[in-house]
């Protein structure tokens, strides 16, 4: 069993803190004490220690029960600041978002703009704009299409961010650590985060760009799951007739017929409670034909719940920031077991 020394018992405790704060925006030491079950001393001195780093703010004093006013204490949203860059395909062109998040998950800054290409440095001047227009931003996260292992990008929509310069170009600039997440991941995950877990565990989403090869992701759990070289949702790659590049999309039937194929693939071996597409060229007539040909295929043994969404943007924003705040989260005071 695992026994912490003082060090790890201080952030341990701070962490208690960080929670009790951030849950009630404001309040006293006392009200720190009833809440952590941390001793007044505890709360005293680690409250005094993290006014002085800046994380928590003083705020106004209170009334108490008769005795002398109490102040209240704040925690600081912007101690912590995560830059979010992500994007996709909008209008058959590249459509990126630039994103600040604070400590609260909440969006502090946005920019919006129309890239024609995606290479190493395209995002310099959002990101050097960021970092000198917001203190404390400590970690970059990248949501793009395209798979990542151990800061190699090797399968992407945009060939010039492909290989193991991207991700350490901007690390190495900046100073601070850098995630990518693709596309469709950040946006099932988002999709995931809206529904009742208690209820669904497994969750697929299929995004259809047109232009570029279809992706899936999947999330089992409350977690993405990768796979083996995060190639997991890499469907473009497999063998199916018409495969993306060949369906006309304005023919209902044509399109029922290839979701149709994805829908009982992943059906037969997830067996998800909820499958999720995104196309701009879904309709509830393609839903139909689609609920009643995958009735077909599977002889009525399994129907996951399908929805349809035609843009990715609302999944995918939220996503991208779920997985910052996470990373934000990690980086609260961290205890190094030994």
């Amino acid at each position: 069993m695992l026994k912490a020394n003082r060090t790890q018992m201080k952030e341990i405790n701070k962490n208690l803190l960080r929670q009790a704060l951030k849950s009630r925006k404001k309040a006293t030491k006392p009200e720190l004490a009833a809440l952590t079950h941390l001793s007044v001393v505890t709360v005293n001195s680690l409250i005094n220690e993290m006014v002085l780093s800046g994380e928590v703010i003083e705020g106004e004093e209170v009334p108490s029960n008769g005795g002398r006013p109490s102040r209240q204490y704040v925690y600081n949203g912007n101690y912590r600041k995560a830059l979010i860059i992500y994007g996709y395909e909008h209008n058959r062109k590249n459509l990126i978002h630039l994103l600040i998040i604070n400590a609260f998950g909440e969006c502090i800054e946005r920019k919006t703009d129309y890239f024609s290409d995606v290479v190493i440095d395209s995002f310099d001047q959002w990101i050097e704009y960021a970092f000198k227009a917001h203190e404390n931003i400590c970690v970059i996260v990248f949501g793009l299409p395209g798979a990542e292992e151990n800061g190699v990008i090797y399968v992407n929509d945009y060939s010039g961010i492909i290989g193991d310069k991207f991700l350490s170009y901007y690390q190495s600039k900046y100073g601070v650590p850098v995630i990518y997440e693709n596309d469709i991941n950040a946006a099932v995950y988002g999709y995931y985060t809206r529904q009742d877990s208690q209820t669904v565990q497994t969750v697929v989403g299929i995004y259809y760009p047109r232009i570029y090869g279809p992706g899936a992701g999947i999330v089992i759990n409350k977690e993405i799951y990768k796979g083996y070289k995060n190639f997991a949702g890499e469907v473009s790659w497999l063998p199916l007739r018409p495969s993306w590049n060949e369906v006309n999309y304005d023919h209902s039937q044509e399109v029922v017929f290839m979701l149709s194929q994805i829908v009982a693939i992943y059906s037969c071996v997830l067996a998800p409670e909820r499958i999720v597409f995104y196309g701009d060229f879904l309709t509830e007539e393609i839903l139909e034909k689609l609920m009643l040909h995958i009735q077909y295929l599977l002889k009525g043994n399994f129907l996951p719940c399908i929805q349809f969404e035609k843009s990715i943007k609302k999944d995918f924003e939220t996503g991208m920031i779920q997985i910052a705040f996470r990373e934000l989260q990690k980086r609260e005071g961290k205890v190094e077991w030994y």
